[in-house]
């Protein structure tokens, strides 16, 4: 027979089993007053940028004003919060944070910004989506334009997984499609006898990393070693500030052609640099009609990251990306 109890303020009893009702009610109200769970969410200056954020914490910012030579990511934050990009520096104007570019698509440098040459622009048009939750996603719609013609149509998805405490990871993914003629990306300047093997994703650092260290899949930690060389993923790392230490490694997926990709590494004196350079050693030509398709992933940390810290990232985007 269930133990019965009067309850304070009530004259009749009730049954341990209804006390546990009860307190299952009282509890969930006390439940519904505690703070949400953070999610990926974002913050759209329509026109100018849209902000991808987890909970409140900045992770970067797209930039897509038409005022703008290009479509980039500034800033890129580290995970503990400090800003690892630099934009449109004094010394290369052209440097757009984390940027998608080439000097010569036909003939039309879409990197450079000042220097000779005739230039091209990428222009932003639409957006195709936006998610928000889980992760946040954007898939944008870019025009390369040079001398009044489109000549790729860009398909660019952005995505970002909830960050952990150490790492912060964006999925970066481009369809570049030959919108009439064939197209080729060439890592040279149509204007004159230059190589420029560093296009193709790139990060430009803030000064405080300049003659950082870089590290590769490779184990390759020398950057006159890793500059040029391929290989799965490569990192540069220094100081983010006054007692902080930290940076980025680019990861290229096994279906980007010319897997392992050569990697640009420069860490002078004046500025410090990495991007995946595919056409490094050749260009890439896109037949008229057809896509090229480029999937990377970005990848910020605080503290010193470890070759084997790196490499059980990059197998964990590589399982989840397909």
């Amino acid at each position: 027979m269930p133990t019965e109890k009067k309850l304070a303020g009530t004259k009749d009893p009730v049954t341990r089993r209804q006390l546990l009702e009860v307190g299952l009610v009282l509890v969930f109200p006390a439940r519904a007053g505690a703070q949400p769970t953070k999610r990926m969410r974002l913050a759209h200056a329509k026109g100018e940028s849209l902000s991808f954020l987890y909970g409140n914490q900045p992770l970067f910012d797209y930039r897509y004003s038409p005022s703008r030579p290009k479509t980039y990511v500034h800033p890129l934050y580290a995970p503990n919060g400090l800003p690892i990009t630099l934009d449109g520096t004094a010394d290369h104007i052209h440097h757009r944070g984390l940027m998608l570019a080439w000097t010569n698509v036909n003939g039309f440098d879409f990197w450079g910004e000042t220097d000779p040459g005739v230039k091209g622009q990428i222009v932003h048009q639409a957006f195709e989506n936006m998610r928000e939750g889980a992760a946040a996603e954007i898939t944008a719609i870019n025009h390369w334009v040079g001398g009044g013609r489109t000549l790729v149509v860009e398909r660019r998805r952005l995505r970002a997984p909830a960050p952990t405490g150490e790492f912060l990871r964006l999925e970066w993914q481009s369809e570049l499609r030959a919108a009439g003629e064939a197209v080729i990306l060439q890592a040279d300047h149509a204007d004159r006898p230059v190589k420029a093997e560093y296009n193709g994703l790139g990060i430009r650092f803030v000064y405080s990393m300049n003659r950082g260290r870089a590290l590769n899949s490779n184990a390759t930690a020398a950057v006159e070693r890793a500059n040029g060389e391929r290989a799965r993923w490569c990192a540069f790392q220094g100081p983010l500030e006054v007692g902080s230490y930290g940076g980025a490694a680019i990861f290229d997926h096994p279906r980007n052609p010319r897997h392992p990709t050569p990697f640009y590494v420069a860490a002078g004196k004046t500025f410090s640099y990495l991007s995946a350079a595919p056409t490094w050693s050749e260009p890439l030509k896109i037949e008229a009609g057809a896509a090229l398709q480029l999937r990377y992933a970005v990848v910020t940390f605080t503290g010193d990251a470890s070759r084997e810290k790196l490499d059980r990232l990059y197998a964990e985007w590589r399982e989840a990306s397909g």
